[in-house]
């Protein structure tokens, strides 16, 4: 998705790496349920509050929300609109159009403060190897070198190395090229990935501690002619510039969420067939087990956010919420939220608020408060 998920990215957060081992293939363990029992949901104390914001100027959708550090503003684009959010005067305004038409793509900040877009459908609705970089000093686009791959609906991670990581997606069939590629500022050039990858889309990828990239489930569209969900999990390291297998999940997802704990330990949730499954990888051991499930059965997820304090907001379709707390291993409810939304974008905010932008009435936004 975390694109989006890449506003966790936060400085300080690296930190915590002192003492990561390297990861081991294993398959999942499962709590018993006497240890599920007790870490059920207190859900007799919902906490933190929701507030409507100002309307976005455009209607998104397939949409991406990127908070950009220097200036705490948060880039919003797709359709070849871009729209920039002052969270602290509560305003839109409309920044430069991209080069390219660019929905379900992947918005990467870089370390210059630039944001780099890539791929999606273009406005003939076919992948694009498109890519550019937004200059937030300049709030103009200027082209990249483009992808080997065309694709959507990827993702994208930014590397300890200032590189950006992009793995899977939906590519034209049959296609030649790298399902994984790394994207150098320094040089604006891509480079293909060695190892073994399951074609798919709606992966999540999340950057561990060690700079290896934890890449999960996904939707197993070209090896599937059903399309399924898939529980693959593979693991990238930069050092080698590879990916490679590294166990499965318990349950098979798509479109879902893997959020990197302060601990290190990374929180699975969500997703398409995920149901309100939860599940925790353990870099250290290389070990799966399940975590509390999801205290409401609403069926799908549609955001996952990891606020300063290390508990985890995540939203579902019909105004519920609730937050994971990594300390007492339990979820505890917020208020409602303000609006019904699914396929939302969300971007933490310095302030330490949660953006929600789409989703829900056409150009709705709203903010979590904790």
């Amino acid at each position: 998705m975390k694109t989006t998920r890449l506003s966790l990215l936060l400085a300080g957060l690296a930190s915590m790496a002192a003492g990561c081992q390297p990861e081991t293939e294993t398959l999942p363990t499962q709590e018993s349920g006497s240890t599920l029992k007790a870490h059920e949901a207190k859900l007799d104390t919902p906490v933190g509050t929701w507030t409507s914001n100002a309307s976005s100027l455009s209607e998104f959708s397939g949409h991406t929300v990127t908070l950009m550090r220097g200036t705490g503003n948060v880039l919003v684009t797709a359709s070849g609109k871009a729209e920039v959010y002052n969270p602290y005067t509560d305003t839109w305004r409309r920044t430069a159009s991209p080069l390219t038409l660019h929905t379900f793509h992947a918005a990467t900040e870089l370390p210059s403060g630039k944001v780099l877009v890539t791929g999606g459908r273009d406005g003939s609705n076919l992948w694009t190897t498109s890519s550019e970089l937004y200059d937030p000093d300049t709030e103009t686009w200027s082209p990249t070198s483009p992808m080997l791959t065309p694709r959507s609906s990827h993702a994208a991670t930014r590397l300890d190395s200032g590189k950006v990581l992009v793995v899977g997606g939906v590519v034209p069939q049959p296609w030649n090229g790298p399902l994984a590629e790394v994207y150098d500022p320094q040089t604006d050039t891509w480079s293909g990935v060695s190892g073994s990858f399951t074609p798919r889309s709606r992966i999540a990828q999340t950057e561990l501690y060690s700079g290896k990239v934890l890449v999960t489930g996904g939707y197993t569209w070209w090896t599937s002619p059903a399309g399924d969900a898939s529980s693959e999990v593979n693991i990238y390291d930069p050092a080698t510039n590879s990916i490679s297998p590294a166990g499965n999940l318990a349950r098979a997802r798509h479109g879902h969420f893997a959020i990197r704990l302060y601990s290190g330990n990374v929180l699975i949730v969500g997703g398409i067939d995920g149901g309100s499954t939860v599940e925790i990888y353990d870099p250290y051991s290389g070990q799966w087990s399940l975590g509390p499930p999801f205290p409401f059965n609403t069926g799908i997820l549609f955001s996952a956010t990891m606020l300063y304090s290390g508990e985890v907001l995540v939203t579902t379709i019909d105004f519920k919420a609730a937050l994971y707390d990594p300390s007492t291993n339990t979820w505890i409810p917020t208020t409602p939220m303000k609006e019904v939304r699914s396929f939302t974008q969300t971007a933490l905010l310095h302030t330490g608020e949660v953006l929600m932008v789409g989703g829900g009435p056409p150009r709705s936004v709203e903010r979590f408060t904790r």
